[in-house]
């Protein structure tokens, strides 16, 4: 009967403070589940498990009410599991979910824990439940503080073992005539081995301790006990009743503003309730330094069916580079650097461009460098290739000049974080994943997060990537372990956790902070404003008015992952989605945000151009702006037309265009579904025509007009050939076809070049951007440039190559 099978898994997030939307605190939904180390009976030879009937069933129905479940031992780490019955559909179903059984080979230790996280612990049963857990000091002390804030108590069969010293602050029974069932003594077998090892008898041991032991005669009738906020289980029939009781009680401790928010934010996720068979998202919102929802839908893993919870780790994407400039301001912080230090005091490989590089530069997004994912692509590099942080090294330390004369200039680009990674290697001789691990996860208790920077670490608990198409879904996975930039992995519970440090900090000041939600500036005291992202902060988010109201936000996109999280700052309201299903989820993230937030907002959620003030112009005034318009400087190309004594705006995509609505002469609103006030506006410099576009606050990107050209076929023979850049060791050919010139290597898809002017030319590729060709003074092409957002003056030179027949 007592026969136990073997160690299994489990990872442990701390929990966080769960609170209402009123000033009163409530622990957040999180249980706590006690497990036991013993392998043995007593000093035996006689194998002992943790039961997992007990355990799976009541986690089951915890993580289907929306609880998050943690697990504790008195050693940590493995447990041994055993009374397996794999033809029960629910202990099948965790028996092979690899995010719960690895939950139970990496429980947590009793200091680790943080007891107003939790709204109850349960002590588990099986008869390694017997040993070591009831004298456990520390276990004793988190069950005494959980109840003393109004939590629960639970335990099942053997797990009543755990009670049998619990005592108050004044050292008397916590449960004094209380009424306490578990496993009777009726019941054990007394001839047997095992029971000559057991410390005590349970039944006893609890009228020792001051409880009324109480038991069904009958016996795996599911007889279960609620006395107070005690629940005990007599035996594993009991587990399903047991654990609804416990929810019972935690629900009638939430207040009605809590249940009605709650039930509200689930209606905003329910097309992802419900949805074992397709990926999902996990969700956390909090308010006033408090938690008010986080909970996870769908599955993680399709093809088992494992539940997202809060726990599941998601790859973030680009939403990791405010751990990168957290841990750079840290060590400033320390003492251990300065943001003015020029980078080549750390990194003195880095060839010499004649300026200075300091790493505020490098985190400001102005230190030259041309962008490194941008190189990668034009290198030939795939995207499911393995591509390592020394890959990405390379192609920014293989680039012979900047871009721009550092702090002078902003350009997207990420190259400077790669390099901050490894400033934090040569200053602190750890990684920035073992520094971040050290330093900012570990003593937040984030135990769900980590820099993921081993492309073959196989990473427990994870979410999978999909790519969901319309003939299905299919695996996205990611094969580069570039850290900095990307590849963080954290759960919504891990990332609330950070979040909370941002009210109240634990790790780094009140300062530091403020500066992570500061703007960055050049080395003349300007900020940038991207009409699309918004103002560029030093922790890598943006500041863009929501409808009137300041919010800080970013996103990631990688493979298969989508993640999405606003926080409007002077509300105290932070809102984030994480997702497995490439799906943008910012809908969904600022839907929630509002629950909390209320009608707080100056502005509508649309801008009702029926209302806005416009004027009249002829359609001769309108033909003046018509015509084709370059931003050299972000190498795109947009087209103004009149159609219907309307202007149009068009972008090089070629799709019908946006509506613009004169507000005077020479100024324009588009016409948009939102509430972005987009301007274009006209003006003469020179004898040429220049439109400069804005999204609110934004910077102005400023278009020229210019004159299409057509080439002829013949013409464009000139600018065949074949191009080769030294530093990637790069090669492209340009050819040409019914639709005119493209190029494209052996890595690269066809990438299609549109003229407009003589020797430039519009790629439909955001990283090669445009390309202009150069001549000799013979005017031959001898090579040419990309210019893009990324990238400045990239130069190909032409290859002098004979073919056959020529």
């Amino acid at each position: 009967m007592y026969r136990p099978t073997s160690k299994f898994y489990q990872v442990i997030i701390m929990g966080l403070l769960f609170s209402s939307l009123i000033t009163r605190a409530y622990a957040q939904k999180r249980i706590l589940f006690v497990t036991s180390n013993q392998e043995f009976y007593g000093n035996s030879k006689i194998a002992a498990a943790n039961h997992f009937e007990e355990m799976v069933i009541p986690y089951h129905l915890f993580v289907k009410a929306g609880l998050t479940v943690d697990f504790i031992s008195p050693k940590g780490g493995a447990i041994p599991i055993g009374y397996i019955n794999s033809s029960d559909s629910i202990q099948k179903k965790y028996l092979y979910d690899a995010f719960f059984m690895d939950k139970l080979q990496h429980t947590l230790k009793p200091s680790d824990i943080r007891t107003d996280d939790y709204s109850a612990i349960l002590y588990t049963g099986g008869g390694a439940a017997m040993f070591g857990v009831a004298e456990n000091e520390t276990i004793q002390n988190i069950a005494r503080k959980i109840y003393n804030k109004n939590g629960v108590i639970a335990a099942i069969c053997h797990g009543t073992a755990g009670l049998a010293y619990l005592k108050d602050d004044a050292g008397k029974s916590l449960y004094s005539g209380k009424k306490i069932t578990g496993f009777p003594d009726k019941f054990e077998n007394k001839k047997a081995e095992y029971y000559k090892t057991f410390p005590f008898v349970i039944d006893q041991a609890v009228k020792n301790n001051g409880g009324n032991f109480v038991y069904s005669d009958e016996g795996w009738d599911g007889f279960t006990i609620v006395d107070g906020r005690f629940v005990t289980g007599q035996d594993p029939s009991s587990a399903s009743k047991m654990a609804h009781e416990v929810i019972t009680l935690i629900e009638a401790g939430s207040p009605q503003i809590q249940k009605e928010t709650t039930k509200n934010i689930d209606k905003v996720f329910s097309d992802w309730a419900n949805g074992p068979d397709k990926p999902g998202v996990a969700a956390g919102l909090l308010k006033d330094g408090k938690i008010v929802y986080l909970k996870g839908f769908g599955s993680a893993d399709v093809n088992h069916q494992s539940d997202i919870t809060a726990d599941t780790k998601f790859q973030i994407g680009a939403m990791s580079k405010q751990f990168t400039a957290f841990a750079i301001l840290l060590l400033e912080e320390q003492g251990k650097l300065s943001l003015s230090d020029d980078v080549h005091k750390y990194i003195p490989q880095l060839p010499d461009y004649g300026y200075p590089i300091t790493l505020k530069q490098l985190l400001s997004q102005s230190s030259g460098f041309a962008d490194f994912s941008a190189l990668k692509e034009i290198a030939g590099w795939r995207s499911k290739d393995v591509f390592t942080q020394q890959d990405a090294l390379d192609l920014i330390l293989q680039q012979k000049k900047l871009d721009h004369i550092p702090g002078t200039k902003f350009s997207q680009t990420a190259s400077g974080l790669i390099l901050l990674t490894e400033v934090v290697k040569q200053v602190t001789g750890q990684t920035l994943a073992a520094f971040a691990q050290q330093h900012i996860f570990q003593p937040l208790g984030m135990t769900n997060t980590l820099f993921y920077d081993d492309n073959q670490l196989i990473l427990p608990n994870v979410a999978r990537s999909y790519q969901v198409e319309k003939n299905g879904l299919k695996n996205n996975p990611i094969n580069y372990s570039i850290i900095g930039t990307t590849n963080l992995y954290t759960s919504a519970a891990d990332l609330s956790r950070w979040y909370l440090n941002f009210e109240n900090p634990k790790i780094g000041s009140k300062k530091l902070i403020k500066k992570l939600t500061s703007p960055v500036t050049l080395n003349d005291g300007s900020s940038t404003y991207n009409p699309t992202a918004g103002r560029l902060l030093y922790g890598q988010q943006y500041q863009h008015a929501e409808r009137g109201v300041p919010k800080i936000w970013t996103y990631g996109l990688e493979g298969g992952y989508a993640s999405n999280i606003f926080v409007f700052p002077h509300q105290n309201v932070t809102s984030f989605v994480l997702g497995n299903n490439n799906r943008y989820n910012g809908g969904l993230t600022m839907n929630m945000a509002i629950e909390v937030l209320g009608d707080i907002f100056p502005a509508p959620a649309r801008i009702d151009f029926n209302k806005l003030k416009t004027i009249k112009l002829t359609r001769r005034q309108l033909e003046t702006y018509s015509g084709h318009y370059w931003d050299n400087e972000n190498a795109t190309a947009r087209r103004v037309y009149v159609k219907n004594d309307t202007l149009h705006y068009q972008s090089s995509d070629g799709n019908n265009g946006d509506l613009l609505v004169p507000v005077s002469e020479n100024v324009f609103q588009m016409v948009v579904d939102g509430d972005d006030v987009i301007l274009v506006k006209f003006r003469k410099e020179g004898g040429r025509m220049k439109m400069v576009y804005t999204s609110g606050e934004s910077d102005e990107y400023v278009h020229e007009a210019y004159t299409p050209i057509k080439h002829t076929a013949a013409a464009l023979d000139e600018f065949k050939g074949t191009f080769y850049n030294h530093a990637l060791k790069t090669t492209y050919t340009f050819s040409q076809n019914e639709k005119g010139l493209f190029t494209s290597n052996k890595n690269q898809p066809l990438i299609s070049l549109s003229p407009i002017q003589a020797d430039l030319f519009l790629s439909n590729s955001r990283n090669f951007g445009s390309v202009r060709f150069a001549r000799d003074q013979q005017k031959n092409i001898t090579g040419f440039y990309i210019n893009s957002d990324r990238i400045k003056n990239l130069f190909f030179e032409k290859l002098n190559i004979s073919h056959p027949g020529e």
